[in-house]
């Protein structure tokens, strides 16, 4: 499921590629191939693969999905996807921002 990413992206003078949390979003769902509206940690490496421009090139083995899945269930669900946020701005190089 290779994507082309059509979503606006500027990288900061640190390095960080800033997107808003509405283009996160909306990429990250686009691999909820299921469409069950949780992200699975096959689901969550598989956007990290396919991804063109190599945003989450930082992010090893079973660190993926342990730091946003606050229940422990394997998935990333609409409650947990805050954590998600807050983890791929803390550790693959993202800045959430307002246009």
């Amino acid at each position: 499921m290779a994507l082309k990413n059509t979503y606006r992206r500027n990288i900061a003078s640190d390095g960080k590629i800033e997107m808003s949390l509405q283009e996160f979003k909306k990429w990250i769902k686009r691999f909820d191939t299921d469409k069950d509206g949780r992200i699975s940690k096959e689901e969550l490496r598989e956007a990290i693969r396919t991804n063109v421009d190599g945003w989450f090139r930082r992010l090893k083995g079973s660190h993926d999905i342990k730091g946003a899945d606050a229940n422990g269930n394997g998935y990333i669900d609409e409650n947990e996807f805050n954590n998600l946020v807050e983890f791929a701005q803390k550790n693959l190089g993202v800045r959430i921002i307002s246009y």
